[in-house]
């Protein structure tokens, strides 16, 4: 399994890790899991590493359009109001992957979603 998920109780925060090949099954998986999971609510955060040499060639424009935009639309009566994810992508050939989904507009309507490159940051925005 390419992803491990901690739930964080006193930050209200799933702290979610990928590495290795990062197929998108794996994070619609994740997401799901998460939407079920009795600590989801509407004020869950969400901070996702993906770490240095791991494969997210997979995820491209065009699933970032089709697959994860109509997976938001159709869960956000189970999943609430959109809420803050922050990603952490410690590779910079990863990042421009990553931010094609911060910079759709579609996307941010369903998510509040944001990339950073070390953690400080990440959790700094995630709390503000």
């Amino acid at each position: 399994m390419p992803f491990t998920r901690e739930y964080v109780a006193d930050e209200r925060r799933f702290d979610i890790v990928f590495e290795g090949q990062v197929p998108a099954d794996e994070i619609v998986q994740n997401y799901m899991e998460m939407i079920h999971s009795p600590e989801w609510g509407a004020d869950i955060l969400r901070l996702i590493t993906v770490k240095s040499g791991a494969d997210v060639s997979e995820l491209t424009i065009e699933l970032f359009q089709t697959r994860f935009v109509e997976l938001l639309e159709k869960t956000a009566e189970i999943a609430g109001p959109p809420k803050k994810q922050a990603w952490i992508i410690e590779s910079d050939v990863t990042m421009p992957i990553i931010r094609t989904w911060e910079l759709m507009p579609q996307a941010l309507e369903l998510d509040r979603f944001k990339v950073f490159q070390t953690r400080e940051e990440a959790i700094a925005w995630l709390k503000a």
